[in-house]
């Protein structure tokens, strides 16, 4: 079995980014969502578009009123749009490693907190104020058969259908009481590993049905899968090929593969490590000493307000915000892509000694030989040495209020 998370999320999302649309034929596929949605990073719902109207025309009139020059405002209304929706609407990546496979999913919501455990199935959702339990199992072909064999008179529905990220694939839902006459929903996907068909994937949601709150969170669940999950699946290559690890301090990352360490100090705890190749700069800091509040909350948001202010100087609309689970341990990721030039992704953690890793690569995809899906997984893949359970560590930016408009 994969190693298991637990996590809380909000889930209320649109898509307003025209693109090729989904095409998947079970129950929940939006066609207007892109096939790409999981990709994009701009995912928002009424009440947030509203508020960055809102937003939009309380700062614009605030800087015309100060004589701002029209360009100074453009700058500064796109600063504090990107500022609200990066706290309201970054996703979360799920990256999880069994011995001989690696998996990479994609859930376009806000990740709040979260525990790991190797033997724990249940992981905790949050879907409209309603908790539910999420599972990833990975085992033989042979025995998720005879688990869904066993489920048959569970009033099940299923599906079969096929996709280019998992192939062939089944879709289910089963429908029991509980002992208190409730109705229990388990909604999910079986798939097999395509270069191994021995063996199979099955990630499925539970969660209390009947009513109008189930029927809400029913529809939900339905649509996650269908439109953000399912496209999202990659069962990753060797990285290893491309990249190697390092320590510091307790804190594992990667690096390309070869690189040599250019510069660094270690006094006191504190350590630097830099390493450079052509158009890739990566600077890896271990701090103890924080400075101002040091809970996970603060030093994100005052990230998110570095980091948006620089994308905004680079021309780059729409960072990339995320919060990455590797095997358990929760990083807070922003990724400042420009497919054309200069670009900058950051990637920090703590352990449980409050010592902060900032990860931080430069990085311009015209003169560097790594591909930003290979920058990516670099920088997705922080761990800590020989943990398995962070538990309620909260990845949710402070309000955008703290801000600098």
């Amino acid at each position: 079995m994969l190693k298991h998370i637990v996590l809380a999320m909000t889930i209320s999302v649109a898509i307003i980014t025209p693109a090729q649309a989904i095409d998947i034929n079970i129950p929940g596929a939006d066609k207007t969502v892109p096939v790409e949605a999981y990709k994009n990073y701009n995912y928002t719902n009424e009440s947030l578009e509203k508020a960055l109207s809102d937003k939009e025309e309380h700062v614009a009139k605030k800087l015309k009123s100060y004589h701002y020059r029209d360009y100074e405002i453009t700058k500064q209304v796109q600063y504090s749009k990107n500022s609200l929706r990066a706290v309201q609407a970054h996703s979360t990546i799920i990256r999880l490693h069994s011995d001989t496979d690696s998996m990479r999913l994609v859930m376009p919501f806000s990740s709040q907190h979260g525990m790991y455990t190797q033997k724990q199935d249940g992981q905790t959702l949050e879907i409209n104020n309603q908790k539910i339990d999420f599972s990833i199992m990975a085992d033989t072909t042979q025995h998720l058969n005879q688990l869904n064999k066993k489920n048959r008179d569970l009033h099940r529905d299923i599906k079969k259908f096929s996709n280019p990220s998992i192939g062939s694939a089944l879709w289910f839902k089963e429908k029991q009481q509980s002992k208190d006459n409730n109705e229990i929903y388990t909604t999910g996907i079986q798939f097999k590993n395509p270069k191994n068909k021995l063996k199979s994937y099955r990630m499925a949601f539970t969660y209390n049905g009947g009513g109008s709150e189930g029927a809400l969170i029913d529809c939900h669940v339905e649509n996650m899968i269908a439109n953000y999950i399912v496209p999202s699946i990659q069962l990753l290559p060797d990285t290893d090929s491309y990249s190697e690890s390092k320590e510091l301090y307790g804190f594992v990352y990667k690096t390309p593969k070869g690189l040599e360490q250019k510069i660094g100090y270690d006094i006191n705890n504190d350590a630097n490590h830099v390493y450079k190749t052509a158009g890739y700069e990566q600077s890896v800091d271990v701090s103890s000493t924080i400075r101002g509040d040091e809970s996970m909350a603060a030093q994100y948001t005052k990230m998110l307000e570095f980091m948006t202010n620089i994308g905004v100087n680079l021309g780059v609309k729409e960072p990339q915000y995320a919060i990455v689970w590797n095997d358990g341990i929760p990083s807070a990721l922003i990724d400042i892509y420009n497919p054309d030039g200069e670009s900058l992704i950051v990637v920090f953690t703590y352990d449980d000694s409050n010592r902060m890793l900032t990860n931080w690569i430069a990085y311009n995809l015209k003169e560097s030989k790594l591909s930003h899906d290979e920058i990516r997984n670099i920088a997705e893949s922080v761990k800590i040495k020989d943990k398995v359970s962070l538990t309620n560590q909260k990845i949710q930016p402070l309000s955008e209020a703290f801000f600098i408009i």
